[in-house]
């Protein structure tokens, strides 16, 4: 990406156009809104570019795949579309769709040459530094496209970017703005600072009963019992058929006779190659490698890295447009090369370091692994054939408890479990085994009512009957009244701890001995490191709030603010302000960051002047039917 931009969202189109369009070339060219186009109702119409459902949907698939890297593979769809991916993904393809035509309008034109120097200079497709087509082969089979619909794909990336710089051409953040914005972001200061605990504070007087009940309604929400439900909850799992199926050795070795070549491991070769696109430094290779000189060595000496590892193959992995690599190599010697090899990717010669010969497996090798499927597939088999009974019963009016004992397992029923996964006493209900998909049932499905049969994320399938609620309440006051005089009791000992705290800051900011003050309070005085206005670099238990408050008053002066466990005092001890000539790298960093914003809004700004000219208009309805 050329520059980070800020990403703002008004309506359905992402106004960042910068930092959609200047991503990686293969990333955005591949299932682009002007590649062949798949069948399918349009959800959205750019001038005359139409996008449809299948396009949409395998952008917003590629929305959930990036997304899954950071919030990990659970992130499901459903949260994908609370997370607005929907209305993401058709804004990147309406965004590339605008820019596609106003270059076009524009009548911009790629060179095959330009183009050709782009694909080459990707830092994917290379090998040792230099371009590597078996590696543009594999990522075209990835992504199941072919070269020219690629190279078309490039082409386009290519017209976005230009438009792209060319409207943020020279924007550059003025000096008035970087130098005072530098000074208030760098200034550091330093702190003497004591902490004073809620726990230290000497223990209140004894409450009486009407101070207790006050405090008990005025905080009712520290002391409320959640809602409850009991549920009868069913989990099928292929394992609890197992001892249903019972499989013969004579089924194991039909088995085996029908799946015997499944078991053979065919003869393996592991392979290095040197790859080039000059027949004459082929030649030039094979003749130092017939001279005896060492395989590594002829490679880097005529492509400047080591040679290449194909890895340990099988004749059959290698694709049909090299088989003439497969022939040479599965004819060819451990520890000898080949002649050179022609293929479309160039000219090669290949080294075998090793050879594994063909094995035969025989039944007595296979036959636990075969009775181990067999046994999994039955048992999936039975627990299948149960669900479907299990619904049937279910749909003919039979509670779950009857409909589970009809095919012979039996349901768990619990009396009252939170969303926690708590009873009412505040441990873990056993009953569950921890099971966060009995308790999402639970508490997704309508009183009185059954859940629909799910696939469990643990294997098998799992449904909840919710048999009653017990909706959230306060908890009566007799009931907590030990909670309540602990809590009350650490609400006085906070209030006392922050009336200190203030009168400390009074004091120091009065000028007196820190030592002094700390000594008389029982507290261990401390001085922070240098730190900025959000707190960071402090330590010293220095809070970004105590920061904050520290930046707005003098050197010398005093603040406090609270913590977990107290509250945190601190006097200004120095005050050193930021030095922009002393700092060009960082003067810089920050004029670029401006600069990025200062784009954004330009290329918002353009991307809406688009909008305008070229129209928009959406199928929501397309959309809804989608998703």
């Amino acid at each position: 990406m050329l520059i980070a931009m800020r990403s703002k969202v008004s309506g359905i189109l992402i106004k960042a156009l910068f930092a959609v369009l200047v991503l990686s070339f293969a990333f955005w060219g591949i299932g682009d809104v002007f590649q062949d186009r798949a069948t399918g109702v349009d959800v959205a119409e750019v001038g005359d570019i139409t996008i449809t459902q299948p396009q949409l949907a395998r952008e917003f698939d590629r929305q959930v795949t990036q997304f899954r890297q950071i919030l990990g593979q659970n992130f499901d769809n459903e949260q994908a579309k609370a997370f607005g991916l929907v209305d993401r993904s058709l804004a990147n393809l309406v965004v590339r769709a605008l820019y596609d035509v106003y270059g076009r309008d524009l009548g911009i034109v790629v060179t095959d040459a330009h183009v050709r120097r782009v694909i080459e200079s990707d830092p994917t497709l290379q090998a040792n530094g230099t371009f590597d087509r078996l590696r543009l082969q594999a990522m075209l089979n990835q992504i199941r496209m072919d070269e020219t619909s690629y190279v078309e794909s490039v082409r386009r990336d290519i017209v976005r970017q230009w438009i792209a710089m060319a409207v943020v051409a020279g924007v550059r953040a003025p000096d008035p703005l970087v130098d005072p914005l530098y000074r208030y972001r760098n200034e550091t200061r330093t702190a003497e600072t004591l902490v004073i605990e809620n726990a230290g504070m000497p223990a209140p007087a004894a409450p009486d009963e009407a101070a207790l009940t006050a405090f008990h309604d005025a905080h009712a929400d520290m002391f409320q019992a959640p809602e409850y439900r009991g549920i009868t909850f069913l989990r099928l799992r292929p394992e609890d058929f197992a001892a249903q199926v019972q499989v013969m050795d004579e089924e194991l070795q039909a088995e085996f006779e029908k799946r015997r070549s499944e078991f053979d491991q065919p003869e393996r070769r592991t392979v290095e190659q040197i790859v080039v696109q000059d027949e004459a430094q082929a030649r030039a290779a094979a003749e130092k490698l017939a001279a005896g000189e060492d395989f590594a060595a002829v490679a880097t000496e005529i492509t400047g890295g080591p040679p290449v590892s194909l890895g340990t193959v099988e004749r059959s992995t290698v694709v049909s447009d090299l088989s003439a690599l497969s022939d040479a190599a599965f004819v060819t010697e451990a520890g000898k090369t080949t002649e050179p090899i022609k293929t479309p990717l160039g000219w090669h010669i290949l080294k075998i370091t090793a050879i594994e010969p063909e094995t035969k497996a025989t039944f007595e090798s296979v036959k636990d692994q075969l009775r181990q499927e067999v046994q999994s597939a039955r048992s999936t088999d039975a627990m299948i054939g149960a669900a479907n009974s299990l619904d049937e019963a279910l749909a003919g009016g039979a509670s779950l408890k009857d409909a589970a004992a009809g095919i012979g397992v039996t349901a768990t029923s619990v009396a009252a479990v939170d969303q926690q996964g708590l009873g009412p006493d505040g441990k873990p209900v056993e009953a569950l085994g921890g099971s966060p998909l009995a308790l999402g049932l639970a508490f997704q499905t309508e009183v009185g009512q059954t859940s629909s049969l799910v696939e469990d994320p643990a294997g098998g399938f799992a449904i909840a009957q919710v048999d009653s609620s017990t909706p959230p309440a306060t908890r009566p006051f007799a009931e907590v009244r030990d909670q309540v005089v602990a809590a009350w009791t650490a609400a006085e000992r906070e209030t006392a701890a922050a009336a200190k705290a203030e009168e400390v800051a009074k004091r120091l900011s009065d000028g007196e001995d820190l030592a002094k003050v700390a000594a008389e309070i029982g507290a261990t005085p401390a001085t922070s490191a240098a730190f900025k206005r959000d707190g960071s670099g402090a330590d010293a238990n220095v809070t970004p709030e105590l920061a904050q408050k520290l930046f707005a008053v003098e050197q010398g002066k005093a603040a406090s603010a609270p913590t977990a466990d107290g509250q945190i005092v601190g006097r200004v001890a120095s005050i050193v302000p930021a030095d922009p000539v002393a700092d060009v790298a960082g003067v810089e960093t920050l004029r670029t960051d401006l600069a990025g914003q200062i784009q954004g809004d330009l290329l918002q700004q353009f991307g809406d002047r688009l909008r305008q000219q070229i129209g928009v208009t959406t199928n929501q309805a397309a959309i809804d039917k989608l998703f």
